[in-house]
């Protein structure tokens, strides 16, 4: 689907507010495992994924923890807000080949104050994206890995088609092998 079917479709955004806003944006196109953005590095655009999805993480100890994932219409940065000048914190790599759809954040927080409509698509996904580390947050102190899996299957399906295994574990907190034998004992 078209990212602008998409913010029409998921966030009922009217054509002329998605015009405005795709007026000023760049498309990328990235190759699978591609870092978008290093930990360290600034963040000038808010990116959307259009096509394909990404990963956002960080390296402890030479294990990968992460933190979200990113599809279809999702934001793919490494902070929502649209203050310029941020270092961002984790690293954001593509899993798959990935389309993105960039937009300065100087830009966007100009059309934020500007447009009732895209403020309004802001906040959404900052609500929707905060619902998301609460969740990652609270899974985190599940006990029970067997329910934190099932629980993910029943919401987000999409994730055992599109995700390598190793980076569901690394999700869920997991080794490779105890994700095995979880999936093992649920089937």
């Amino acid at each position: 689907m078209e990212f602008t079917q998409l913010l029409r479709q998921r966030y009922g955004l009217p054509e002329q507010d998605i015009a405005q806003l795709m007026e000023h944006a760049a498309i990328t196109k990235h190759a699978r495992k591609e870092v978008i953005i290093e930990q360290g590095q600034r963040d000038p655009d808010l990116c959307f994924v259009a096509q394909g999805s990404v990963r956002t993480y960080v390296m402890r100890e030479d294990k990968c923890v992460i933190f979200s994932f990113s599809f279809e219409g999702d934001p793919a940065t490494s902070t929502l807000g649209t203050q310029p000048g941020g270092l961002s914190r984790q690293i954001i790599e593509t899993m798959e080949p990935t389309t993105l759809v960039r937009i300065p954040r100087t830009r966007m927080e100009e059309l934020f104050a500007a447009n009732a409509g895209l403020a309004n698509w802001g906040r959404l996904m900052a609500e929707e994206q905060l619902r998301r580390h609460e969740d990652y947050f609270a899974d985190y102190a599940w006990r029970d890995k067997g329910e934190q899996y099932k629980r993910m299957l029943r919401e987000y399906p999409q994730l055992m088609q599109r995700i390598a295994l190793k980076d569901l574990a690394a999700y869920l907190f997991l080794t490779p092998q105890s994700l095995s034998r979880i999936r093992a004992e649920v089937k």
